[in-house]
């Protein structure tokens, strides 16, 4: 084949890659030798970024670089879209990492961390790989890249003794986004309840606890939780005014409360802070 049609066809599988490519696919997948490989750096078509892996001069701005750089190192030889279709990918971004890429909390991934179910170490620097079982609904892509679900990567933080503020963060932002459920939270925290202090098992106080410090009102998980079991039902706004005039019979405090805190989180479902808004104003 042509080298001009080889580099085209380097270019094709980099592009369909976020620009990134590894030596070895380039030889197995586009028949492209390291001689080769080392001209096009040196013409400036590729950058070298670690051994073995490159990336295309000219791709935009990629904000997960280095999350995506250290995904392709678990596994060099497949392209990315053949490990996206596997039911485990070799690894999957995990812990600290995971919750940036949901943006959940405000915790500082200052290492990009995955997690794999073999021992795997590699020889890029500022990379964790925690060894674990995972299963395909563990799992999920953001951004062509897997990464454990927000249940999961609470779990995972509350395994590796997450400080608990940060870990208050992480659940605080993943219930009112809808991203989970309450009943979801409280099995993978009961697991790790003593550790942080509580009765041994008890999720629900765990949970409890996380809800208090991150300073979520328990009537604003609930209203999150029946647009997450309601999403596209016509009855949605029936139940939650049907919801709403019971507060205002029991206690109108309770319900300005509830109005006020609505209104302060932006991430809740927009159809819920419209809602609350027209069926609590005050006559």
């Amino acid at each position: 084949m042509a080298p001009d049609t080889l580099v085209a066809q380097l270019i094709s599988l980099a592009a369909e890659q976020k620009g990134l490519v590894t030596s070895r696919q380039a030889r197995e997948v586009a028949s492209v030798s390291p001689q080769q490989l080392k001209r096009l750096t040196d013409a400036g078509v590729l950058e070298r970024l670690h051994h073995g892996l490159y990336r295309l001069s000219r791709v935009p701005h990629d904000a997960h670089l280095e999350m995506r750089v250290a995904w392709f190192a678990l596994d060099p030889g497949l392209v990315a879209w053949q490990r996206l279709e596997q039911e485990v990918p070799t690894g999957v971004l995990s812990h600290r990492t995971a919750a940036e890429l949901h943006q959940l909390g405000d915790v500082e991934a200052d290492v990009v961390e995955l997690t794999a179910t073999r021992r795997i170490r590699l020889s890029l620097p500022d990379i964790t790989v925690h060894r674990g079982h995972l299963a395909r609904d563990d799992w999920q892509i953001v951004d062509e890249l897997p990464v454990t679900t927000p249940k999961r990567t609470i779990s995972d933080l509350a395994a590796a003794s997450l400080d608990s503020g940060h870990l208050a963060s992480v659940v605080r932002d993943a219930l009112t986004r809808n991203l989970t459920t309450t009943e979801e939270v409280v099995a993978v925290l009961a697991p790790h309840a003593f550790g942080y202090g509580y009765r041994a098992l008890d999720g629900h106080g765990f949970l409890d606890g996380l809800i208090a410090q991150a300073g979520v009102p328990v009537n604003t998980l609930t209203m999150a939780d029946i647009a997450r079991r309601h999403p596209e039902a016509p009855a949605f706004e029936s139940i939650l005014r049907a919801a709403v005039a019971q507060l205002r019979r029991i206690d109108p405090d309770t319900l300005r409360s509830l109005r006020q805190a609505a209104e302060s989180l932006s991430k809740i479902d927009p159809v819920v802070l419209q809602t609350i808004t027209r069926n609590t104003d005050e006559e």
